[in-house]
């Protein structure tokens, strides 16, 4: 990410601040690299009493600046932000500077816990490995946890306080300050099925944020696991001998369509998913595109294994099935299978979807 600081900013800025930022956009750990890059013209500014205080701090201050700017040419790089003295919508002053660009690219999650290792897989495959590693070794990439989806406005609201007194200061949006990233599960039961967060969109998009919003074309995270990994659970031993989970397997394993895949609910069965049954006995309806879809009836037996869902909780030391904990819990280590690489993830997600979030979250950072 290149970051031009304009002339101005070393003719009339503070230096206390300037210094600050400049430590800001050129700091990193040792055993790290740069997390930013710096586009200064120093012919321009070396006689500047900023510059000239600056070089006396940092002795290789014109050396580095030069290698930068020659990198940013050579290149044919463009700038990402500007830091200029005056008050504009294209540019950022020094305080806004040091306030959005000393925080982290926020990955705002619906549960951060279970679904982080969907993200990490998606960097590992799709980005660049080793970046993200460092950024998220660095704290330079964060995962937030917005505590469900119906929450996510709420959380990003609360989010973009923090931002109300340099955005009031500056006549500018809150949203401007905001540096990251909202992925939603779709929750959809078919693929022509209404979106079910038309009310969270609005809402974000009063926020300002919606361009860095993303739901998943998928029912949810779930259902970008390779199919290949539950072919692997199928082989174990253990669960053979265990019925209900051959039985959900056996079903899934022979469904044809991948849009079977994409929308059925792995861990809970078709909807509703609690009080599935009437008073009388008798299965609630379920509607008909999903049925349609799975080419099942309410009555079918294997309608009634797939309704069980998938209730794997994960094996013990011994190799044995756990009894405690759930699925939500224990799918997300799936996806650092050796068996998952970006070419099973290719083909369970079908039209690039994955790498399209990589993109959009490398050029936050």
């Amino acid at each position: 990410m290149w970051i031009n600081i304009t002339k101005e900013i070393f003719e009339k800025a503070e230096f206390k601040s300037l210094n600050f930022l400049y430590q800001i956009l050129s700091w990193y750990p040792s055993d790290s690299s740069s997390r930013y890059s710096i586009v200064v013209d120093t012919n321009k500014i070396e006689r500047t009493e900023n510059f000239i205080k600056l070089l006396s701090i940092e002795k290789n201050l014109k050396e580095f600046l030069d290698i930068e700017l020659t990198n940013f040419v050579t290149n044919n790089s463009n700038i990402s932000y500007k830091i200029g003295y005056e008050n504009k919508q294209d540019n950022f002053n020094v305080e806004e500077a040091i306030i959005f660009f000393n925080q982290p690219v926020s990955i705002i999650l619906e549960n951060n816990k279970n679904d982080s290792q969907f993200i990490l897989a998606i960097f590992k495959y799709f980005g660049n490995k080793d970046k993200f590693s460092e950024y998220i070794k660095n704290g330079w990439i964060t995962f937030e946890n917005a505590g469900g989806c119906s929450n996510i406005a709420n959380f990003v609201e609360g989010f973009l306080t923090k931002f109300n007194s340099i955005a009031e200061k500056n006549n500018k949006k809150v949203s401007d300050y905001f540096r990251g990233f909202v992925i939603i599960d779709s929750d959809k039961e078919f693929e022509k099925q209404a979106s079910k967060h038309t009310s969270l969109i609005n809402k974000l998009q009063l926020l300002g944020i919606d361009t860095n919003v993303h739901i998943l074309e998928k029912r949810m995270m779930e259902n970008y696991l390779p199919k290949e990994v539950f072919e692997n659970l199928y082989t174990q031993n253990t669960i053979q001998n265990n019925s209900e989970l051959k039985n959900w397997l056996d079903v899934y394993l022979n469904l044809t369509d991948c849009k079977q895949f994409d929308f059925l609910n792995i861990t809970d069965g078709f909807p509703p998913k609690k009080a599935k049954f009437n008073n009388n006995g008798s299965r609630k309806s379920v509607h008909s595109e999903i049925l349609n879809l799975f080419s099942l009836s309410e009555s079918d037996l294997n309608f009634k294994k797939l309704d069980n869902g998938f209730k794997f909780k994960g094996f013990d030391k011994l190799g044995n099935l756990k009894s405690d904990g759930s699925f939500k819990e224990v799918f997300p280590n799936l996806f650092k299978k050796p068996i998952v690489s970006k070419q099973t993830l290719e083909s369970r997600d079908g039209n690039g979807e994955l790498q399209k979030i990589a993109n959009k979250i490398s050029n936050l950072i």
